[in-house]
C-alpha cells in the first residue's frame, strides 16, 4: 500500500506541474483589513454631511456623537480583522474568541443606547414609528454593503475553512460602520427605536454576511 501510494504516473507529474502557478502570499488581516478604512471613514461622514447631525447633538455633546461613533468604527474594523484571520486556515479563532468578539458588540451597543437615551431621551411622534423605523433600518442595511461586499472579497481569498463564522464576523463588523455614521444623523435616542431599527439592520447585515459567505463557500 505504501508503494502505491508513492507511485505517481509520469503524465499525471506533467499534468500537476503544468498546472503550478505562483500565488502571491497573503498579508496579515489588519494589513488587508486597510483596503476598507476608507469605506469606513465614508460612512462615518456620509449621513451627518448629506442629511445634517442629529439635532440634539449640543445635549449629548462629542463624546456620545463622534467619539462613539468613532470607537463604533473601529470595533467594527476589529471585527473585519478577526474575520480575515479566521478565514485563513490553520489560523482558524477559537469558538470562545468568537462568543468575546460579538459579545463584546453587543455589550458596547447596549452600552452605547442607554447612555445615549440617559442624556437626551427623545423619542419618535406617533403615527412616525413605522417610517422612521423603516428609514433607519434601511439606511444602516443599504450603507454597509459596500464595506460587506469588500471583507466578503477579502475573506473568499484566503479559502475559509468555516466561511459562515467569517462571514458573520465581517458582517457585524459592516454593520457597526454603517451605524456609526448612521446614528449621527438620526435624532431619536429611544432604546426601542435603536434596538429595533439600528442594532436589527446590524444583525441583518450579519446574516447577509454569513449566507454571502455561505454561497462564495460552495463555489
Amino acid at each position: 500500500m505504501a508503494d502505491e501510494r508513492l507511485h505517481v504516473p509520469p503524465a499525471l507529474r506533467a499534468r500537476i506541474a503544468a498546472d503550478l502557478r505562483p500565488v502571491a502570499p497573503l498579508r496579515s488581516p489588519f494589513t488587508r483589513t486597510l483596503v476598507i478604512v476608507p469605506i469606513a471613514l465614508a460612512l462615518l461622514v456620509a449621513a451627518a454631511v448629506v442629511f445634517g447631525l442629529r439635532r440634539d447633538a449640543s445635549r449629548i455633546g462629542i463624546g456620545l456623537t463622534w467619539g462613539a461613533s468613532v470607537a463604533q468604527m473601529l470595533l467594527g474594523l476589529t471585527l473585519v480583522v478577526a474575520a480575515l484571520r479566521e478565514s485563513v486556515p490553520g489560523t482558524t479563532l477559537a469558538r470562545r474568541t468568537v462568543g468575546v468578539f460579538l459579545g463584546t458588540t453587543l455589550v458596547a451597543v447596549l452600552a452605547l443606547t442607554i447612555a445615549t437615551w440617559t442624556h437626551s431621551p427623545t423619542r419618535v411622534a406617533a403615527g412616525w414609528t413605522t417610517y422612521v423605523w423603516s428609514i433607519c433600518l434601511t439606511g444602516t442595511i443599504v450603507s454597509a454593503l459596500p464595506a460587506l461586499a469588500v471583507a466578503g472579497w477579502l475573506s473568499a481569498r484566503a479559502f475559509p475553512l468555516r466561511p459562515r463564522v467569517a462571514g458573520a464576523l465581517y458582517g457585524v463588523g459592516a454593520g457597526l460602520m454603517a451605524d456609526a455614521g448612521w446614528r449621527l444623523f438620526c435624532h431619536f435616542s429611544d432604546p426601542v427605536h435603536v434596538l429595533g431599527s439600528h442594532t436589527a439592520g446590524i444583525a441583518l447585515v450579519a446574516i447577509l454576511g454569513l449566507v454571502f459567505a455561505g454561497l462564495i463557500g460552495r463555489r
